[in-house]
């Protein structure tokens, strides 16, 4: 639990990491490509998710891991990872209930994968110098956008935006060495709950 003060307001944090699955988004190619390969593209520009970015000297993302974006396999209904996400938001929706008898949680899943550092970095107080900012550890799309390393990254829009309870889930992306247990793409659920001192024993 971490104490956040935002807007005068003191509250405290709650983190809830629920689960991370990173076995369902390999195919046959050879799965080291994600993490050797450099970005080829022909253009100046790259298309992701129908938005156009400029490519600069931060771009390394590849188009093998490109191609994996929008997939959502939490969102196809028989998939493994849709079973395991519906237990998840079923529990949370059964026994966090408000007053008047709605979820307490809100449940985001489809938000766009492509952040700002601000967003990924930033808005949770990683150091300027962290190795998760490194080319090595990110997928830049250019200087000003990533792919989001950790669902955590739109945690500070929302509560920004008022939800003080909230679910998240979708795809994450790293720059990780694939073996047994790491992929370059996975998923991840994030729950967040936010609490007045008055409410904390």
């Amino acid at each position: 639990m971490q104490r956040l003060c935002a807007g005068g307001v003191q509250s405290r944090l709650c983190f809830i990491r629920c689960f991370s699955s990173s076995t369902c988004l390999s195919n046959s190619g050879s799965p080291h490509a994600h993490t050797t390969e450099r970005a080829r593209f022909s253009s100046p520009t790259v298309s992701l998710l129908g938005r156009t970015f400029d490519v600069d000297s931060w771009t390394n993302i590849t188009p093998r891991v490109v191609s994996k974006l929008g997939r959502c396999l939490h969102r196809r209904s028989g998939h493994p990872v849709s079973h395991v996400w519906h237990r998840i938001e079923n529990y949370f929706s059964s026994t966090f209930i408000t007053r008047v008898g709605h979820p307490r949680f809100v449940v985001f899943d489809n938000l766009s994968p492509v952040v700002t550092p601000h967003q990924n970095f930033d808005s949770l107080l990683v150091p300027p110098h962290h190795p998760s900012r490194s080319l090595t550890d990110t997928y830049y799309v250019n200087s000003g956008h990533l792919l989001r390393s950790h669902m955590t990254a739109h945690d500070e829009e929302l509560i920004r935006s008022g939800f003080d309870a909230f679910l998240l889930v979708g795809d994450v992306f790293r720059r990780d060495e694939v073996n047994t247990s790491h992929y370059p793409v996975f998923h991840q659920v994030d729950g967040v709950c936010l609490f007045t001192e008055k409410e904390v024993p």
